[in-house]
């Protein structure tokens, strides 16, 4: 194989993995992963127009209310090389206002759709009412996700003693309208979110109690050790002094008129 096809198809490789590729031909998410079961019953009861709840085990379970948004719904992060990525989302379930619920792969069916188009995954409900949920994975002490409702009302609930009020630990992006702890959870608002994507990072009260204490300690590490070498200093100086490589002799036999009078 010549060294150019050879260089064409690496470029393909990368082009695959940084998801240049990935609105070519699109296609539906696996029907096995949209009919999944949640791990916790969607709470369709909310008060935003989309309302994310981030669990202990780093998932998170978003639900949606369908009138807030026009027909459908992206959903892409970012990936490798800078490019877009489709999000991997399972679980999908879509209520009806009458409270019937049918899973994701049944979308087409009931005139929705779920698939990937543009680097992107694009999810259309059966109807322009009613509400929407899927489940998906997130990462330790940070939650992230796209702006799918341009302007909507957000809340994002992270697990339970997790706070975000210290700088060098918590963040918010973009900054929130309101924040308010219920029964031990962090619930954080934004009245009309703007932006490609939220992000907040969160830790345990324990987290910076570790780390202060971490921190004293590498402190006091290091005054001993500059003690230590100080000592050290000092010692050898001595010991220069006691041989006399550090005396200056000044030989002065008083003989001499003062300075300027010579």
């Amino acid at each position: 194989m010549s060294r150019r096809r050879l260089a064409l198809l690496a470029l393909a490789g990368l082009l695959v993995l940084s998801g240049c590729l990935g609105g070519i031909g699109g296609g539906p998410a696996s029907d096995d992963q949209l009919d999944q079961p949640p791990e916790t019953a969607y709470d369709w009861d909310t008060n935003t127009d989309v309302s994310i709840t981030v669990t202990n085990q780093t998932t998170y379970r978003a639900v949606y209310d369908v009138s807030a948004f026009n027909e459908s719904i992206r959903l892409a992060e970012g990936g490798f090389l800078g490019t877009d990525t489709p999000v991997s989302i399972r679980s999908l379930r879509y209520r009806y206002p009458n409270g019937t619920v049918i899973n994701g792969s049944k979308f087409d069916e009931h005139g929705g759709s779920v698939g990937t188009q543009d680097n992107a995954l694009v999810i259309e409900p059966p109807a322009d009412d009613g509400k929407m949920a899927y489940s998906g994975d997130g990462t330790p002490k940070q939650f992230s996700h796209p702006i799918a409702v341009e302007e909507g009302s957000y809340t994002v609930v992270l697990p339970e003693n997790r706070e975000t009020s210290v700088p060098l630990f918590g963040r918010i992006v973009p900054a929130p309208d309101s924040t308010i702890t219920l029964d031990g959870r962090l619930h954080i608002v934004w009245v009309q979110a703007t932006g490609e994507t939220l992000l907040v990072r969160y830790y345990l009260p324990r987290d910076v109690q570790l780390f202060g204490g971490l921190l004293i300690g590498l402190v006091g590490v290091g005054v001993a050790g500059g003690g230590y070498y100080w000592r050290k200093i000092k010692e050898l100086r001595e010991r220069r002094e006691e041989i006399g490589l550090d005396v200056d002799i000044e030989h002065d036999d008083g003989d001499g008129p003062p300075p300027g009078m010579g």
